[in-house]
């Protein structure tokens, strides 16, 4: 996996999902991951199919046309420890920012749905309490 401890964050003051996916749009532009139109593509992905995926994560990523703004394949993490709400009633804890292009994009969402589906290896990143701890987490 293609994690880099650069882009791993634990951040409580977002007010809604949209403010987590603009910070998440912004750590990949910052990582020249992706050029800065991806970061609406993101909102637009959200907005048309959404990317809550599963008890407490989300896995904002850019729509189909966006894939031409991708440099190269990058994940970004936040934990959310309070949680923020991501929609109907459903709150998120752990936000996954991902760019890559067609093939890479199918990998990262693989390789995160592999890690996500281990219940321990999910509660150990739900449980980690420094972006420091986080990151080894998610590299084990």
């Amino acid at each position: 996996m293609r994690f880099d401890r650069k882009l791993v964050f634990i951040r409580n003051e977002f007010l809604n999902k949209a403010e987590v996916i603009e910070f998440l749009g912004g750590q990949l532009v910052q990582a020249g991951a992706v050029h800065p139109g991806y970061v609406q593509a993101m909102h637009k992905r959200e907005q048309d199919i959404g990317t809550y995926i599963t008890a407490g994560v989300a896995i904002p990523h850019g729509t189909e046309a966006s894939r031409s703004l991708v440099r190269k394949a990058a994940i970004v993490v936040v934990k959310i420890p309070r949680g923020i709400e991501w929609n109907n009633g459903n709150k998120v804890y752990l936000a996954f920012g991902i760019a890559g292009s067609e093939e890479e994009h199918v990998d990262l969402l693989g390789e995160l749905a592999t890690i996500l589906m281990d219940a321990e290896q999910k509660e150990a990143l739900m449980a980690a309490e420094s972006e420091d701890d986080l990151f080894i987490r998610l590299t084990k």
